[in-house]
């Protein structure tokens, strides 16, 4: 277990905001975790969680226990000829992951090629894109409960998991550690390419035999076409999550607004709209408040083109949310942890 006090969190953000941690804990293995429960009581600080740090905005330096999960290590649980166990250490870089299971052939989360962060915060924010979410792929989720230091492996029926969320980000925030991950994957040539953007890309590179390298390839590209390198331009991808609103909502909009983009939700009463959409037509797409922008590429990402604070971002935010509440009379909801390390 290696600690230290006073630590800066610059270079562990995505965002590349300035913070300190007053207890900075970097746990490599299970037994840190041991030593961690074993000669820390919890409840006296915050306790914040860090894995890749690619969804996470420090508004302030954090007056607690930063945990940095750094457990290592994929393996192949179970195979057949149709399909693989595949289990992951928190630790584990998601797109490594991918890159692992593409390599030996397995089908599942190719459409989720090149998502940031690791593999112990996918479960949390049921991290999906291009139709495909962890929900459909994941089999367990292994944390050891902070209240007891007991290791509990959740079905992923139990994790409540819906739209950029799960029990681990709500009711269950910071009361469990997870620690692996286990993915139900398969060999069959099955492929999740329904939105026009895959193929499109596709098309562009002239794949004409489908695989799971060639969609991770087409995918891959369409995400550094729209996405800025966060080792160049800080940010954390998308900030804020499509938010889902009533039938009745969506075609008054569209009565108003002929052009906005909407998608159908399995929830044959509400429609999800582009939160990307409702931002650039509020007009903030490339708007620059200070160092802290919104992205003239992406009107969903807001970005630090250096020097902002958490802070300066947040406050970003919480103009662009009050702009679209009242243009169009919809919250939008961070997809980003916002995090202020203050006892409450």
């Amino acid at each position: 277990m290696y600690c230290l006090n006073n630590y800066s969190l610059q270079s562990l953000n995505s965002f590349k905001v300035p913070a300190y941690a007053a207890h900075y804990i970097r746990l490599d293995s299970l037994k840190d975790i041991a030593d961690f429960y074993t000669a820390v009581d919890i409840r006296k600080r915050p306790l914040y969680i860090l894995g890749g740090g690619s969804n996470t905005l420090f508004v302030r330096d954090f007056l607690g226990y930063i945990l940095h999960v750094q457990l290592s290590g994929i393996e192949i649980i179970e195979e057949t000829h149709h399909k693989v166990l595949i289990k992951a250490a928190a630790g584990v870089p998601w797109h490594r992951l991918v890159l692992f299971c593409i390599n030996k052939g397995y089908g599942g989360i190719e459409n989720l090629s090149l998502i940031p962060g690791t593999v112990g915060g996918a479960p949390i924010q049921n991290i999906g894109a291009y139709g495909i979410e962890l929900k459909d792929v994941l089999d367990t989720v292994e944390a050891i409960a902070l209240s007891t230091g007991q290791k509990i492996i959740f079905k992923s029926s139990a994790c409540g998991f819906g739209y950029r969320t799960s029990f681990f980000k709500t009711k269950w925030q910071n009361q469990y550690l997870i620690t692996h991950i286990t993915l139900a994957l398969h060999k069959e040539k099955v492929f999740a390419i329904r939105y026009e953007a895959i193929q499109a890309m596709l098309e562009k590179m002239k794949v004409n035999q489908l695989s799971f390298k060639a969609i991770s390839d087409a995918i891959i590209a369409i995400r550094k076409q729209k996405l800025p390198d966060p080792t160049i331009l800080g940010n954390s991808g998308s900030f804020f999550q499509n938010p889902l609103v009533s039938i009745g909502h969506y075609q008054s909009l569209k009565q108003q607004y002929p052009s906005i983009i909407a998608f159908k939700t399995e929830d044959k009463e509400q429609m999800k709209i582009s939160a990307a959409w409702l931002i650039e037509t509020a007009g903030f797409k490339g708007f620059r408040k200070g160092n802290a922008g919104v992205y003239s590429s992406h009107a969903l990402i807001l970005v630090n083109y250096g020097g902002a604070t958490g802070k300066d971002i947040v406050s970003l935010a919480n103009q662009i949310k009050k702009k679209v509440k009242f243009q169009f009379n919809i919250t939008l909801i961070p997809e980003v942890n916002i995090v202020s390390g203050v006892i409450k």
